[in-house]
């Protein structure tokens, strides 16, 4: 069989083969960004697996088709990446026409008995150049990727907490395996050449998933004063998993959300023992403004302690509006994300220190267009950081 042939998903081999699609977004995107700064020219050839209709997508199509492919095998600097999205795209350098009619021609023939199913052939089968359809091609790599998980406007339920009710929602954390909930957002820095590194991952818990799991016909926002209680219950979740031996022995940078009574808290201290000295000033603990604000007495003590124990405090989420109430200096405040939207395009708003800034929700070329020409190199979304991870369920 071709070297292009596609595993099924469904066998074990489609595991590496679901881990590689998560990962070739981020390869992709270093190339086109390698091409653009050096003017190195490449041809591309897009397989848009993903615009066929189901009878059309079913594992077997998809890995002969991932065979029509192999012609441009012999095509020079050849590189073949597939998307999570099942399109499946080829780069090499130099002219290779009688190669691509080869594949366009074995594509045709694959979806030959059904014809009135298939997409139109230049909409199925494209071809682009870079450097010239970078641009193009970013946009149609953020599309491919799934969204982030733990969207707080996905949560749809009906009844806020009561007291009654958080509090038994918080014995049903006690004694829950809370790791299953965890998951890790990567925070990239741009690269010189415009390609994208990891700067550190921060680290949650679902609240989404975990209020399906445990309390599926609650709004756990609904009465944000209760909300906060049971963030501090899953701040301390959270640090217990974190605080265990094998979670920080191989740790790298990472971030924190934490409510500013959790930095005081007794769980935190016995985090802070086990922090291995080498990630000492590499830990960032994010802080929700309302948090800082209705307590501002609080936020002062959290953020000298957490700033005499080397860890860089974040100010998390906001808007335009928010970021104008900044004060100059930021009262000891390391870094401040903003979360993108287009009211940020539209603003005229400078940042004083891009060098602190992070853009998140970067979903959309425009976002990071938009952070890029104002100097920011720090962004979290899935033009940035494509390889989505997923859980395990053992280790965070």
């Amino acid at each position: 069989m071709s070297s292009f042939s596609t595993p099924d998903p469904r066998s074990a081999a489609g595991g590496d083969l679901a881990r590689s699609r998560m990962d070739d977004p981020a390869r992709l995107l270093t190339l086109i960004g390698e091409t653009v700064n050096t003017g190195t020219a490449r041809e591309v050839l897009w397989l848009s697996l993903s615009m066929l209709p189901r009878p059309l997508a079913e594992p077997h199509h998809l890995r002969l088709a991932g065979d029509a492919l192999a012609p441009l095998e012999a095509a020079d600097r050849m590189r073949k990446f597939g998307l999570p999205n099942d399109d499946q795209i080829v780069v090499w350098r130099g002219a290779a026409n009688e190669l691509v009619a080869q594949c366009e021609a074995l594509v045709r023939h694959l979806f030959a008995d059904e014809p009135t199913l298939l997409p139109e052939p230049d909409r199925l089968v494209q071809r682009f150049r870079l450097p010239v359809d970078a641009a193009r091609m970013r946009e149609k790599i953020a599309r491919s990727v799934p969204p982030e998980p733990d969207e707080p406007s996905a949560l749809s339920v009906a009844a806020a907490l009561t007291l009654a009710t958080l509090a038994a929602l918080e014995d049903n954390l006690a004694s829950a395996n809370v790791a299953r909930f965890a998951r890790r957002r990567d925070i990239c820095m741009c690269n010189d050449d415009g390609s994208f590194g990891p700067a550190w991952e921060t680290r949650i818990l679902s609240s989404r998933e975990l209020a399906e799991t445990l309390k599926p016909d609650h709004d756990l926002r609904a009465d944000p004063w209760l909300f906060r209680r049971l963030t501090r219950s899953l701040d301390r979740r959270m640090l217990a998993l974190l605080s265990a031996p094998e979670e920080l022995r191989s740790a790298g940078p990472f971030g924190i959300n934490l409510t500013i009574g959790s930095i005081l808290a007794p769980d935190f201290l016995r985090f802070d023992e086990a922090l291995p000295g080498r990630l000492r000033g590499h830990v960032v603990i994010g802080l929700d403004p309302a948090d800082v604000m209705t307590d501002p007495a609080g936020f002062g003590f959290a953020r000298d302690f957490a700033r005499a124990r080397h860890y860089r405090l974040l100010l998390r989420g906001l808007s335009p509006a928010g970021f104008a109430l900044l004060p100059r200096g930021r009262s000891g405040i390391d870094l401040v994300q903003l979360r993108w939207s287009q009211a940020w395009a539209d603003t005229e708003m400078a940042l004083d220190d891009p060098s602190t800034i992070v853009v998140s929700g970067a979903d959309t070329v425009a976002a990071l267009d938009w952070g890029r020409a104002r100097g920011v190199r720090l962004f979290q979304g899935r033009v940035v950081s494509p390889a989505t991870r997923r859980n395990t369920g053992h280790r965070l």
